[in-house]
């Protein structure tokens, strides 16, 4: 199941660096919005100014296919490396890095843009920000009800699953043909892209009501613009949301009726393709959008200073929170703006977890697994001591042989296969305590009040040590 892993970050990589190289790092510039995040002007026109942007726009694609090539060969030989949990740890390493660098070539080339703007004579502004008033607010392009239909939908699906885990009648037979396991993982997968699709409806509504752009002296001229621009969103929104729920509706024959791990490598990759689609349409259109306007635009707010690096809203003169990105798609924050730095700091804090958690991850994971007897209790320890169990309330003891054959679902706890630890639920009851390696070929079973332990040792030897100590005892 680990190999399936490496195909779907595969799956997820290749289209999501391919997008932002097409999207961020254009040949044409001629008829783009934003080059580089700096705003495309008349004056970049002239033959001069055009042979320069030229140049900067040719070294920064080169400086990006190096770094495409060099990611798509560091995947391949990421699915080389043998242990599972080095391989994992440094894919997702390896996903937070390349999107980094990845955004380097975008930010020296805007660096170099409006180093340009000032050899060419023009100058910074304050960043000023024009409001239509006959448009303001006046354009909204979502209909609610067209992302709130597919969510509906994904939820009857995500009931029917809760009600077959509970065994409602009516439905337990088909939670008995699926097992005990496979509904609890059908349950956790339909809640998990019901809750997406339910985060997805608040993004969408605050990227239809974010302020209008101003591109002309005309209202009518901007209301369309911007009736276009949010309708481009509006859709992509709602394919994200269809996507969701057929991933939904899908799942729910596919775990029920197959055991395949291939079949549901083969669904999610689906799934994220179709993700990835949408992006597509959305970018193709926005660029069409802008290309079509492009003409029309009388009003240019010189307000690139404003953008860190192209990519880092920063105007402490503008009331929005929420801003149209200059690199990438959708909306960015104002980090000036007092949410918009609490924002900041909590994402700078997310990242800096995540990097944590994995990091701990890997030492927990490469901690060797042992049991023991000291002072009267039975000690699980795993870098730290998992399980302290009293001698004197093990209860009917009993040595099983492969491990394997259990049907474990986690509840609470750290799991790398082959390797559990946790509360479980094992062979349909909930709640049981598993510090298992399923490698094994043995394993102990015991009872203390109303829990069940399932624990081996690093090795087959320890575990018969201890479970005779635990038979004299």
């Amino acid at each position: 199941m680990d190999k399936y892993l490496d195909i779907i970050f595969v799956v997820i990589m290749i289209p999501t660096l391919l997008i932002m190289f097409f999207y961020e790092y254009p040949a044409k510039w001629h008829d783009r919005k934003f080059i580089f995040g700096v705003r495309n002007r008349e004056e970049f026109r002239e033959e001069k100014a055009s042979s320069e942007i030229g140049k900067i726009v040719s070294a920064a694609r080169k400086q990006a296919v190096i770094i495409l090539v060099c990611s798509f060969i560091v995947m391949g030989l990421l699915m080389l490396i043998p242990d599972t949990l080095i391989r994992m740890t440094m894919w997702i390493l390896f996903v937070f890095t390349v999107l980094v660098v990845f955004m380097v070539p975008f930010m020296r080339a805007n660096r170099e843009m409006k180093s340009l703007k000032r050899a060419i004579g023009i100058g910074s502004s304050k960043g000023t920000v024009y409001t239509d008033l006959k448009g303001a607010g006046a354009v909204r392009a979502l209909k609610v009800s067209r992302i709130i239909i597919p969510v509906a939908v994904a939820a009857i699906f995500f009931i029917f699953a809760l009600l077959a885990d509970l065994g409602i009648a009516g439905l337990s037979g088909i939670a008995e043909k699926g097992g005990r396991y496979v509904s609890f993982a059908l349950t956790s997968m339909t809640g998990s892209f019901l809750f997406i699709g339910i985060i997805l409806i608040p993004i969408a509504i605050i990227m239809d009501r974010i302020r209008n752009d101003v591109i002309s002296e005309d209202s009518d001229t901007n209301m369309n613009y911007n009736r276009a621009k949010k309708k481009a969103f509006a859709d992509s929104f709602v394919l994200m949301e269809w996507a969701n729920t057929v991933m939904t509706a899908v799942a729910v024959p596919v775990m029920f009726f197959s055991k395949s791990s291939i079949a549901m490598i083969i669904l999610i990759s689906a799934y994220m393709l179709m993700l990835m689609g949408s992006l597509i349409v959305f970018a193709r259109r926005n660029l069409a959008i802008d290309k079509r306007y492009r003409k029309e635009t009388t009003i240019d707010v010189d307000d690139d200073d404003k953008w860190i690096l192209g990519s880092f809203y920063y105007n402490p003169d503008d009331k929005r929170l929420n801003v149209a990105k200059r690199m990438g798609i959708g909306g960015t924050i104002n980090i000036a703006h007092p949410a918009g730095k609490v924002i900041m700091a909590a994402t700078g804090l997310l990242i800096i977890a995540a990097v944590i958690l994995v990091s701990f991850s890997m030492v927990l994971g490469k901690s060797p697994a042992s049991i023991r007897i000291e002072n009267g209790t039975l000690i699980c320890s795993q870098f730290v001591d998992s399980f302290k169990v009293p001698l004197d309330q093990i209860e009917d003891p009993e040595i099983c042989e492969d491990p394997s054959e259990l049907g474990l679902v986690r509840q609470v706890g750290f799991e790398l296969p082959p390797f559990h630890n946790g509360t479980y639920i094992v062979d349909g009851e909930s709640n049981c305590k598993v510090f298992l390696n399923t490698d094994s070929e043995v394993y102990m079973t015991f009872k203390t009040g109303g829990t069940t332990y399932y624990i081996n040792g690093a090795d087959d030897a320890e575990t018969k040590s201890v479970f005779a100590s635990l038979s004299v005892n």
